[in-house]
């Protein structure tokens, strides 16, 4: 109850605030390169060249062209032979709330069965990040998935968080950009995956440094 009244809440002040909410500039003077952001090897982890991303169905793919203007997904195998999946995309243009790309409604359109959907905090890079945890199930393929949104300098979980970023860039006459991050495994044991993604996250977070720390995982809390 007291969330649905803070979301009307914030939707009557950017009604309100109509006039100002004309972004004329976007936060990022230029695109990062996600293929040289992101690096091929860290810590334990190399880019495995023997493994293709799956390819998502056309409508999908034209989809997401819509939302994000670069993605990246790549396969990293460690020297145990354990192997996780990294996707990235970003988007420059943020500014509609509803632009978000929610992963469990994209591998439900791959013919995935979503189980176990839930949300929890993750403490990465001296941050708590909130993501979302969910097992895609096809057939026998078993994936456990761990994925978070940036809007702007934020980590986004829900409507309201949206809301509240697109409004704070807005009035500033801003456009927010974005990017997804989504980290995933084959196991039949999730829980076991989940930690294992979370060692993996630390890693990369850890090879990419601190420059681009605030578009992957947003601003150090205030």
């Amino acid at each position: 109850m007291l969330r649905h009244l803070l979301v009307g809440i914030v939707m009557l002040a950017a009604a309100g605030a109509t006039p100002a909410l004309k972004p004329s500039a976007k936060v990022a003077a230029s695109q990062p390169n996600l293929e040289a952001v992101i690096p091929q090897s860290f810590g334990d982890w190399k880019i495995d060249p023997g493994i293709i991303p799956i390819v998502p169905a056309p409508d999908v793919q034209a989809n997401l062209n819509k939302i994000y203007d670069q993605i990246v997904s790549r396969t990293y195998v460690n020297h145990k032979g354990e192997r996780m999946m990294l996707t990235l995309a970003y988007g420059g243009d943020q500014s509609d709330a509803l632009k978000a790309h929610r992963q469990e409604v994209c591998y439900a359109a791959q013919g995935f069965e979503i189980k176990s959907l839930s949300h929890e905090m993750l403490g990465l890079a001296g941050r708590q990040i909130p993501v979302t945890r969910m097992l895609a199930v096809q057939a026998r393929r078993s994936e456990p998935v761990t994925y978070w949104l940036t809007m702007g300098d934020r980590v986004v979980l829900g409507r309201l968080e949206r809301l509240v970023v697109q409004l704070r860039y807005g009035l500033g006459g801003e456009i927010p950009d974005g990017i997804l991050v989504r980290v995933s495994n084959l196991s039949v044991d999730p829980e076991a995956a989940y930690r294992a993604q979370e060692q993996f996250m630390q890693a990369l977070l850890a090879g990419v440094g601190s420059t681009y720390m605030k578009l992957l995982v947003g601003a150090p809390a205030s």
